[in-house]
């Protein structure tokens, strides 16, 4: 008699409560592949016996390792029948548990949903050809088990191995399954060198747990590496507002130099001092807006070399200007060289890399003389 209950991790589906869920979360496995007696696969496959029931053994562990399928034919020369007779009969698939997606009015009649009606969700697809239906899923799943099967079966391998999910092509009873496994290694997905050799063993009576384990411990690291990689981008991001912040901050103090100029008495000193602050300040604030541009990460070495690169240009612009006008601090126009500063500093910074290529080739920038005053 069926019964329902609830376990630590909610309703069930059988005589035994559901494990509660762990670090894993419910990652949803496509059941591709079939092994129809008469057929020929290239490569040559196992007998049907043996392969209806290791498929029945791994739809019992995937359901007991708090899995959901997505199965897409109810024929008998397809996996999904036995991993789907497996899976329910365990007693411990949840409601919902096994996802359906056939054409409409064909390919359902699964004998455990009279029994079981609770663990299907039948998502009929519209469209005529099994293809939308079976190719679309492949494209949501966390993880894929395939065994034996032809092209088609090759070719969800293939669309697999290039979303990087979880994968498991059982090699040992060939088919287009020992294909896909030969292109596992080097292939970039998340399955470690123990997990392929697992995956070609010979099968015995524990293989199907090593096969279920094989497409969590993948499905982990890909949820572990996309958590990093999350966390990352969003690291970058709190870069980039601190930094365009710190931007913001920079271009102020600059500009606060213009009416400082103006404002402080004319002197060598106070001149030069101005001068300098606005050149380094100026170049911090380029280095920050061009690591910004470009989408950098090393904001601090950017404001080194950025201010340097400012400084020698300032430097040399100064440099040119002084040796026609040796006053030139003391006067009125050491105020008219703030704008120029400003903009050469800037310039400096924002091109920091050109700055230090032309240093090589002695061409550091253009410093035209200004005249003196009353020319």
């Amino acid at each position: 008699m069926r019964k329902r209950g609830r376990g630590e991790g909610g309703d069930y589906i059988g005589s035994r409560p559901h494990p509660a869920p762990g670090s894993i979360m419910r990652p949803l496995i496509a059941v591709i592949g079939s092994m129809e007696p008469g057929r020929v696969y290239d490569p040559p496959a196992e007998d049907a016996v043996q392969v209806d029931e290791a498929a029945a053994a791994m739809g019992r562990e995937l359901a007991a390792k708090n899995c959901r399928i997505v199965v897409f034919s109810s024929r008998p020369q397809y996996v999904e029948r036995a991993v789907v007779r497996g899976f329910v009969e365990s007693g411990q698939a949840r409601p919902g548990s096994v996802e359906v997606r056939a054409r409409f009015g064909a390919d359902t009649a699964f004998e455990e949903m009279n029994r079981h009606p609770e663990a299907f969700a039948v998502r009929p697809e519209p469209a005529g050809d099994w293809e939308v239906a079976f190719y679309r899923s492949l494209l949501t799943v966390d993880g894929v088990l395939l065994v034996g099967g032809g092209r088609a079966t090759f070719a969800a391998g293939l669309i697999a191995l290039s979303r990087r999910v979880a994968i498991a092509p059982v090699a040992v009873f060939g088919g287009a399954a020992l294909r896909i496994w030969r292109r596992l290694e080097g292939s970039g997905t998340y399955a470690a060198e123990d997990d392929i050799a697992a995956l070609a063993q010979p099968w015995a009576a524990d293989s199907a747990a090593g096969v279920v384990a094989v497409l969590l411990a993948q499905h982990q690291r890909r949820v572990a590496a996309e958590a990093l990689s999350r966390r990352g981008e969003a690291s970058a991001r709190r870069r980039t507002v601190a930094a365009l912040v710190a931007a913001l901050v920079l271009l102020l103090l600059a500009l606060a130099t213009i009416p400082l100029a103006f404002a402080l008495p004319i002197g060598m000193w106070t001149g030069l001092t101005v001068l300098v602050t606005a050149a380094l300040v100026a170049s911090i604030w380029g280095a920050v807006i061009r690591n910004a541009y470009d989408g950098g990460a090393e904001w601090l070495r950017a404001a080194a070399l950025g201010s340097a690169a400012g400084s020698i240009a300032f430097l040399l612009f100064v440099a040119a200007q002084m040796a026609t006008n040796p006053n030139l601090l003391t006067g009125d126009g050491a105020r008219r060289l703030i704008f120029f500063v400003l903009a050469i500093g800037f310039i400096g910074g924002f091109t920091s890399e050109v700055v230090y290529r032309k240093l090589r080739d002695q061409d550091v920038t253009q410093t035209p003389v200004l005249p003196p005053p009353g020319v």
